[in-house]
């Protein structure tokens, strides 16, 4: 099979049947940052609101390119995945298993693309969370260098900046939604991707020290349905985010 042959363009008249349903939730996402004058005789006061302009277009530019990314993903999923059923056994000949029972050439070449997109999305939401934290960063003007610990070192400083935020974002690692998008981006990062089938290999250490290796069998996988709907869901978190920074970021705050 040539994956090539299974690609697909999206017509621009199919974007907004394709995003109908998280259309509202996208714009929700996005921030309004209208400052076109900046002060040019306070140099670090225009140094810091040209700063969080950049920032808060480029988070803006991310969710553009998540929304694209979500767009390609749809349309494969849309297109056709019958991978709520991923095995059976025995299989339509006689195998102990059968993987993918009810899929035709298409539909292998709809979950390739499908799972291109995907993989991706997880990836670009991570980043938006990242520019988050660099608006915030700019915004309060604590000058923490973009290095490992990054978010950590913000969180430190946000804490006494807006207690409200702090606590916001200390707690959201704790978020059900959060947990299933880590898990699914480290999965697919580092470790085996949970939209292949896994070896259904397992090693155990036991207490003796001994190494025990067991075969599982099928192996596990998790269905496009699955990621499509942590998906949908990973989007309202956003804009649940997007709305908890707005007035910070759009400088629309109470003093």
């Amino acid at each position: 099979m040539d994956i090539y042959d299974h690609a697909k363009l999206l017509p621009k008249e199919d974007l907004q049947k394709i995003c109908g349903d998280v259309e509202t939730i996208i714009d929700r996402i996005m921030l309004n940052y209208n400052k076109t004058s900046f002060n040019i005789l306070n140099i670090k006061e225009g140094f810091y609101e040209l700063d969080l302009s950049y920032w808060i277009t480029e988070y803006n530019n991310r969710v553009f390119d998540l929304t694209t990314n979500y767009s390609l993903m749809k349309m494969y999923y849309d297109a056709g995945i019958p991978d709520q059923q991923w095995h059976k056994s025995p299989g339509d000949n006689g195998e102990s298993v059968q993987y993918f029972p009810h899929f035709t050439e298409e539909h292998f070449g709809n979950l390739y693309w499908f799972s291109f997109y995907m993989e991706s999305f997880y990836t670009r939401f991570d980043g938006i969370i990242d520019s988050i934290f660099h608006a915030l960063n700019t915004k309060y003007m604590f000058n923490i260098e973009p290095k490992l610990g990054f978010r950590r070192e913000v969180l430190k400083k946000l804490k006494q900046a807006n207690p409200i935020l702090h606590d916001y974002f200390t707690s959201l690692p704790e978020d059900q939604i959060y947990k299933k998008v880590n898990e699914f981006r480290n999965s697919i990062v580092h470790n085996y991707r949970p939209n292949q089938i896994s070896s259904g290999s397992q090693r155990i250490k036991k207490e003796d020290g001994s190494i025990l290796y067991r075969r599982l069998g099928i192996g596990n996988y998790t269905t496009s349905t699955e990621f499509l709907n942590n998906i949908n869901e990973s989007l309202e978190l956003l804009a649940e985010i997007a709305d908890k920074v707005r007035t910070v970021l759009e400088g629309t705050e109470l003093d």
